[in-house]
């Protein structure tokens, strides 16, 4: 009697042919799944080693050579003041260089606003008329470089307007309107040098500001530091 066959009291019990052929079915569907499986596993391990490979000797792109690019912005805005800088405080008078234009019918505006602002200790690059009539109180145009000296010089006006435009210098236009009078009085609390410089509108910094078109011409910064000029170069001498 083989040990592998059940007994029932004393009586062995032979399997019938139909229960060998069921289970000898289910162990051969058990061992062609477990060879589907371990191929399919093959098969991937192996593709991941042939790209890694080809990744390794250059011969395709690897999944991570793509630059890092940051998407444009849709940032868009109607506003196109420029905030001065967090805590800045306004410049010493003698640091900003300031042109004055009459935007109105009142003869000598510009020149008078000049010698007043030149009395406060600003440097005056000059008066003229502007072409255009200008209906608020004051437009001061800056470049870039010049935003502290704009936001400086606006503090002597009463509702001023500051305008970033593409000057490439330090210097700033000032173009008296309609509205206005006379400079804020030298005893005004917006005058105080140690109170930091505000816009008094929303504002933008000034990357998110698109610049208006500079005058055609505008005066050349006098207070601008010199370029550097090249050392000439130490020829050897003659023996």
């Amino acid at each position: 009697m083989r040990d592998d066959q059940p007994t029932l009291r004393g009586v062995t019990v032979t399997p019938s042919d139909a229960q060998r052929t069921r289970r000898n079915a289910v162990r051969r569907h058990r061992r062609e799944r477990q060879i589907l499986v371990f191929g399919i596993l093959l098969i991937v391990v192996g593709a991941i080693a042939f790209f890694a490979a080809s990744v390794y000797r250059g011969d395709v792109p690897g999944p991570f050579n793509a630059a890092f690019v940051t998407p444009e912005s849709d940032f868009t805005s109607d506003v196109t003041l420029v905030c001065p800088p967090a805590s800045s405080l306004p410049l010493e008078t003698s640091q900003v260089a300031v042109r004055v234009l009459n935007a109105t019918e009142t003869a000598g505006l510009a020149a008078s606003t000049r010698d007043d602002l030149e009395g406060r200790g600003f440097v005056p690059l000059g008066a003229g008329n502007f072409a255009r009539e200008y209906p608020g109180t004051a437009k001061i145009l800056f470049g870039e470089t010049g935003l502290l000296k704009a936001y400086t010089v606006a503090l002597q006006f009463e509702n001023p307007e500051l305008v970033l435009d593409a000057r490439t210098n330090a210097t700033v236009d000032i173009i008296l309107g309609e509205e206005f009078v006379a400079l804020r009085s030298q005893l005004a609390p917006e005058l105080d040098p140690e109170t930091p410089l505000a816009a008094n509108a929303p504002c933008l910094p000034v990357s998110q500001v698109d610049p208006v078109p500079a005058p055609r011409i505008y005066p050349e910064d006098p207070l601008a530091s010199p370029s550097p000029s090249p050392s000439p170069s130490v020829s050897p001498s003659a023996e």
